[in-house]
């Protein structure tokens, strides 16, 4: 019986995963989090910092988490916003007008020794008739951003 149960998961052990990562240091260049800043007011260029850090580990750590496994003494995993974009197009006829917005966020992930650059985009498209966008100089929303910051750690985690 012992030797039918030891036969039964001993393919288990074999495959089994030993690498684990710790999401050690995410960090914003200091431009954009002035860019962010610019956007959302007067919440301080620090206070930004520790806001994207820690939505964007938490993102991170989840992502890792579906492949992977997490604990405290793992290999070191370290996230960079590099850049961030919004270019926006749009056209007006008349009382009608759609504007359409593009967030696209520029990732450095250090992982297993290796430097990946990433880019997540995300879209988002207003449409509308005799109204006028409230936030129309926003240059990107905070759903928009967390949607291409999701798509560019998902692309580097395969």
């Amino acid at each position: 019986m012992k030797n039918l149960f030891l036969l039964l998961f001993f393919p288990t052990l074999l495959f089994a995963q030993d690498t684990c990562y710790t999401v050690e240091k995410v960090y914003a260049s200091r431009e954009v989090a002035e860019s962010i800043q610019e956007n959302y007011g007067a919440l301080g260029v620090k206070n930004v910092q520790k806001r994207i850090t820690f939505g964007i580990k938490q993102m991170m750590e989840d992502v890792i988490q579906d492949k992977y496994d997490l604990c405290m003494d793992g290999k070191p995993v370290e996230v960079h916003v590099t850049s961030i974009e919004a270019p926006q197009t749009g056209i007006e006829i008349g009382p009608w007008t759609k504007v359409s917005k593009k967030t696209i966020v520029t990732l450095e992930i250090l992982m297993d020794g290796k430097v990946i650059e990433v880019e997540g985009k995300a879209k988002s498209t207003v449409e509308a008739t005799f109204i006028d966008l409230n936030n129309d100089e926003l240059e990107f929303s905070k759903t928009t951003f967390a949607s291409a910051v999701k798509k560019a750690i998902e692309k580097s985690i395969k």
